[in-house]
């Protein structure tokens, strides 16, 4: 082309309207109407923290929610999944996160009448037949021992632990080997019993709706009244721990997996608008510090990148890159430079560019229906209104370079990064000492 087209500023958007009702139950409903979305997203949330969980049997929480879709009472078996094809549905996930479980089906929008009561069906009357129950907690062991061969996921598991020890936050959110194994089909039917109740969940819905959608919700779940409401207690939250380095030995790792964290607040506070954009400065970009000096720049990693993880009370932020063994050392100790904003402020040109990839990506991000309805469900499990996502949008686009660094800076300090490697701790622990980095190793 002779001449480049225009490329012009990215126009405001804007979350579509959630309608919120309850049934006379007590379920809350979440619905947002997404004309020309033909498939319609259901997804139902028990508000329950994994803190609850007993100890013994963690993991419990995911594999009730899991094993919704293997039969009910009214379908038991492979009568539930003639049903759901019958009405072209589909289980899209199913598991739990710290603050709550869900379970989401999709549906051609014609076929919401169908496909409502049988998600109603999931989550109201289960089967939890006992073969199935087995069956999944192989599969999770599997999953659990498979994970054992990992740096990468050896690494991040030990991230979590450092982070808050001795926590359930510390800990696999869908168990580990030994709880997990411990699980049997009364425990999961006696988890559901606890937190099965409508005004501990929420319907989200988003998609084209018929008009008469509150009809079929409440033809679907307007039955179901369990006549007990045994809600458990949730865990408070520790302060997390102080900064440390750990070495997952892991003599045979091709590469090493570095993962870099702290405990920050999450979307409730003011300084979540200033610390996202910091963060896009510092790694969630292609073109951020951490992906260009490290990447691009010294050839010391095959990516890098930061992000946030917002729960209901605090948030993860988390710096991850894959090494080869023989710079993993080096890499950690310029990553810790480069996260120390205190000697290198985010700069103008990076908190523009920031603040363009934070509002300009959102469209992207939230097309689909399946995505508003996550957004949604995130909005309720964070426990924040569905107005809030404009709100935030429009905070970030008035962070400065100045907020941004001082978000990040009185939130994310160097003496309270906890940093796990996962590679050969033989070569790992003496590079990180020529490199003024003592270290814990850890077998597990």
């Amino acid at each position: 082309m002779a001449r480049k087209p225009q490329v012009h500023p990215a126009q405001p958007w804007r979350f579509p309207p959630v309608d919120e009702w309850a049934l006379p139950n007590g379920l809350p409903v979440s619905q947002v109407n997404l004309p020309g979305q033909r498939v319609v997203t259901m997804t139902l949330l028990f508000d329950v923290p994994l803190t609850a969980e007993p100890r013994q049997i963690e993991g419990v929480a995911a594999l009730a929610m899991q094993a919704c879709d293997e039969g009910t009472l009214p379908h038991p078996g492979a009568g539930l999944i003639d049903a759901l094809e019958g009405c072209g549905a589909v289980t899209q996930d199913a598991g739990a996160g710290m603050d709550g479980s869900t379970i989401t089906i999709e549906a051609p929008a014609s076929r919401l009448e169908q496909a409502l009561p049988l998600l109603a069906e999931m989550v109201a009357e289960p089967a939890y037949d006992e073969a199935d129950v087995g069956r999944l907690v192989e599969s999770r062991l599997l999953a659990i021992a498979t994970g054992l061969v990992s740096p990468p996921v050896r690494a991040s598991k030990a991230l979590r632990a450092g982070l808050m020890p001795n926590h359930r936050l510390g800990r696999l959110f869908a168990g580990d080997s030994d709880t997990v194994a411990a699980i049997t089909r009364d425990d999961v039917a006696a988890w559901h019993d606890r937190v099965a109740h409508p005004a501990r969940a929420r319907l989200v819905l988003a998609g084209e709706l018929p008009e008469n959608v509150t009809s079929l919700v409440d033809g679907a779940f307007g039955s179901w009244n369990p006549d007990r409401l045994a809600l458990p207690e949730a865990e408070s939250w520790p302060a997390p721990a102080t900064g440390r380095v750990v070495v997952v030995d892991h003599p045979d790792a091709a590469q090493v997996s570095l993962r870099i964290g702290t405990i920050t607040p999450g979307r409730r506070s003011p300084d979540w608008p200033a610390l996202q954009v910091a963060n896009a400065a510092v790694g969630a970009m292609f073109g951020s510090r951490l992906n260009r000096v490290l990447r691009e720049e010294r050839g010391l990693t095959y990516g890098a990148g930061s992000g946030l993880t917002s729960m209901r009370q605090a948030a993860f932020f988390t710096m991850q890159a894959e090494c080869r063994q023989d710079v993993a050392a080096e890499a950690t100790a310029l990553a810790l430079r480069l996260l120390d904003l205190d000697a290198s402020p985010v700069t103008e040109d990076e908190a523009r560019d920031a603040i363009a990839y934070i509002t300009g990506a959102t469209p992207l991000h939230l097309a689909t229906a399946d995505a508003i309805a996550a957004q949604t469900t995130s909005f309720a499990l964070c426990g924040v209104p569905p107005t809030w996502f404009d709100e935030y949008t429009a905070a970030v686009r008035q962070v400065t370079p100045e907020g941004a660094t001082d978000a990040f800076t009185r939130h994310i300090q160097p003496a309270n990064l906890v940093v796990a490697l996962c590679g050969p701790a033989a070569t790992l622990v003496p590079d990180l000492a020529r490199h003024g980095i003592s270290t814990v190793v850890h077998t597990a």
